[in-house]
């Protein structure tokens, strides 16, 4: 492909983003941004457009547009300055779920307001009734944590000391999440600095021309990309596994083009439950972003010019549109099932070109105590599944698929921030679904407990419903979740469960596989 000046020019920018990212993954002070690679960061506007993402978690690069919209409604451009700093974390507002904090910083040139840097970082505890702020069996969301509405964070580049206060009055592990907010502000006032200097070589006006052009690229290839979908109503449903006591969280979406314009309707979706399994908008959001960056390939302008091509129909008090005081901690998982039936809407539409569907799970283990010394301790790890099998090859092992794009933890980092050992770390054989191109399979963790009380939030899914196989392919083998204890006894968990691990106690976890393309 022959790169026209537009498309450089936005490759400059994507760059400014992408060092954004990297100083964040450099800087942080949790393992599960500096290993696991849980955040996401993004260029805007003034006045809140996306300009470029960061190559990071799809999950958060779709809320990160709705969260540019929600501070820069709250706080003014016109009355920011150098050095302002804002940040949110409310999902209702236009977040995700808790823990994720945004941070947005202000760009200047010779005072002028040119745009924002901005990143979405998982923090490791924001409060709540579990360390982590990830309760497994929260019913409302005043059970998770700390809800920021959009706001001043601090100026001249520091946290104000209000601010500080209040992390430090909630957090279990304050000077952690101070930490990560730091770091957040560091890669804003790096990419700020670059940003202005790419300004500086046209102007003001000449960067605002330039960054309309790479807008109307970006509108121009998903428009082209869409086209391509056959016409016709493409229907498909999928659902997490079932809570005792509550109807089943069933995903049904209609995937159609209107035109140039891709659609998708979620009417028919359960409504909200009790349980922290129900997303808001920012959810579905990120699937059909993701959807839509794999059809326009990796030549296009990402930008929030194919913002433009999307049309979203949600249905109100929905799992997928969550209203307050729904809880929303485990919303990873209703994000997966939602991205799950879009994929196999696509693959209706586009059967040769579309993979069988991926694990649409991954593990998010919340562990906490109290160390020898003392401290408090918590630290987050991501379990990754497989990816399915598709038309041309087999499914990957042991991967981070679709609107995740999260990294395994290395037994260093987790054995380094908890008094825990990592025993085994390796592929699940035979988890991934059978197939002329099997899906990839799992992966299966072993952890040793080296102390008492240590309280463990896990959150997973594909317990007992699990993805289909694609035109004669096999489904992959469940996950599960197992506590063996030191005296000898075996206990066998739910997909979302609380546990403490005592000292010889271990736990291991089992992901379930990708499924399986053709007739094996």
């Amino acid at each position: 492909m022959t790169l026209d000046p537009v498309h450089t020019y936005q490759m400059r920018l994507d760059g400014i983003a992408a060092e954004m990212h990297a100083t964040l993954f450099r800087t942080a002070v949790s393992p599960v941004v500096r290993e696991g690679a849980d955040a996401a960061s993004a260029l805007f506007c003034p006045e809140g457009r996306l300009l470029a993402l960061s190559p990071a978690i799809p999950l958060l690069l779709g809320a990160l547009p709705e969260v540019g919209r929600a501070i820069l409604a709250a706080c003014p451009p016109d009355e920011m300055r150098e050095g302002d700093l804002f940040w949110m974390n409310d999902p209702y507002a236009g977040g995700t779920h808790l823990p994720d904090i945004a941070v947005l910083r202000p760009v200047f040139l010779h005072g002028r307001l040119i745009g924002h840097a901005a990143s979405l970082l998982h923090h490791q505890d924001v409060g709540g009734m579990r360390a982590g702020s990830v309760p497994p069996d929260a019913t409302e969301i005043f059970q998770e944590g700390l809800r920021l509405p959009p706001g001043r964070l601090g100026a001249g580049d520091r946290i104000a000391p209000a601010a500080e206060g209040l992390i430090a009055a909630n957090s279990r592990v304050p000077e952690v999440v101070l930490g990560d907010l730091g770091a957040q502000i560091g890669a804003a006032r790096r990419a700020g600095v670059a940003l202005a200097r790419l300004a500086a070589e046209s102007g003001a006006e000449g960067f605002a021309q330039r960054v309309e052009a790479a807008l109307d690229a970006g509108e121009r290839s998903a428009r082209a990309a869409i086209a391509e979908i056959p016409e016709g109503r493409f229907v498909a449903t999928d659902r997490l596994d079932p809570t005792d006591g509550l109807p089943d969280a069933v995903v049904n979406v209609a995937l159609f083009r209107e035109g140039e314009t891709l659609c998708a309707d979620f009417t028919g979706s359960a409504r909200q439950v009790p349980a922290p399994i129900n997303c808001v908008r920012s959810g579905p959001l990120s699937a059909m972003l993701y959807v839509l960056l794999m059809l326009v390939g990796p030549g296009a302008c990402r930008n929030g010019g194919m913002l433009r091509t999307l049309r979203l129909t949600l249905p109100e008090a929905s799992v997928v549109n969550a209203a307050p005081p729904a809880p929303l901690n485990a919303r990873t998982g209703m994000v997966r099932c939602i991205t799950s039936a879009l994929l196999q809407a696509m693959a209706e539409a586009m059967p040769d070109r579309m993979p069988a569907a991926n694990s649409g799970m991954s593990y998010v283990l919340a562990f906490s105590g109290t160390g020898a010394d003392g401290a408090r301790f918590v630290s987050t790890e991501i379990v990754a599944g497989g990816a399915g099998g598709g038309p041309e090859a087999p499914g990957a092992p042991g991967i981070s698929t679709d609107v995740g794009n999260a990294m395994n933890m290395p037994a260093e980092a987790l054995e380094a921030a908890l008094p825990m050992r990592l025993l085994r770390a390796e592929v699940r054989r035979g988890s991934g679904g059978a197939g002329r191109h099997p899906g990839g399979d799992g992966i299966l963790r072993e952890y040793l407990a080296l102390a008492d009380g240590i309280a463990v939030s896990l959150r997973g899914e594909r317990f007992v419903t699990v993805p289909r196989g694609a035109a004669g392919g096999g489904s992959p083998a469940p996950a599960r979740a197992t506590v063996l204890r030191a005296d000898g006894r075996e206990e066998r968990l739910a997909a979302r469960s609380s546990l403490t691990l005592d000292t010889g106690d271990r736990l291991v976890v089992e992901s379930c596989g990708g499924a399986g393309w053709g007739t094996p």
